[in-house]
């Protein structure tokens, strides 16, 4: 892949929104970690313990990334694995159907906030990009594999709450 010299504001703007999709990254290992040890059924364990691998790689593409465009991780990540650890486990908890559900309702989430640092990066920023792309067709299947397991849909409402959410971690980690 050709990279294209990026600017000094390019670099930071890129770079602030991999380090969103780092710490998404980082809590949903924290979620599925949670998840996974709340979980009644060993195959919904094991559906989990399975995303949170692929999640690890794209948690090091991320990470490598930022280090390439001379930033840092954010520094809130330790408040948000422990916040996700501990809403996964009440999932968990609440059973494998809606454990299986928050899995599918949190990438859905994801995908769409991929999509959305997919038309905000800077045009040259194809490394970037190809990671994200990446990234989102995993979140995808995850998502899906979680409702082919027995996920249920989560309602509006509970969606929101969700968003909002993760509206507080975007914009807080965008800085920090």
């Amino acid at each position: 892949m050709r990279e294209v010299e990026l600017s000094a504001e390019e670099r930071t703007y890129s770079a602030r929104l991999m380090r969103i999709n780092h710490c998404g990254e980082v809590c949903a290992q924290a979620l599925y970690h949670g998840q996974a040890l709340t979980a009644r059924d060993t195959q919904t364990s094991a559906v989990m313990q399975q995303a949170a691998a692929e999640e690890r790689d794209h948690l090091s593409w991320c990470e490598q990334r930022i280090k390439e465009l001379d930033s840092h991780v954010s520094l809130l990540n330790p408040f948000w694995y422990a916040a996700s650890f501990s809403m996964g486990a009440l999932a968990g908890l609440l059973g494998d159907k809606i454990n299986l559900g928050f899995i599918a309702a949190t990438e859905q989430e994801v995908c769409r906030h991929l999509d959305e640092h997919l038309e905000k990066l800077p045009p040259g920023d194809e490394k970037s990009r190809s990671i994200l792309r990446q990234m989102r067709d995993d979140e995808s299947r995850h998502a899906t594999t979680a409702i082919e397991h027995g996920g249920s849909h989560y309602p509006e409402p509970i969606k929101s709450i969700m968003r909002q959410v993760s509206r507080l971690m975007t914009r807080s980690t965008y800085w920090v």
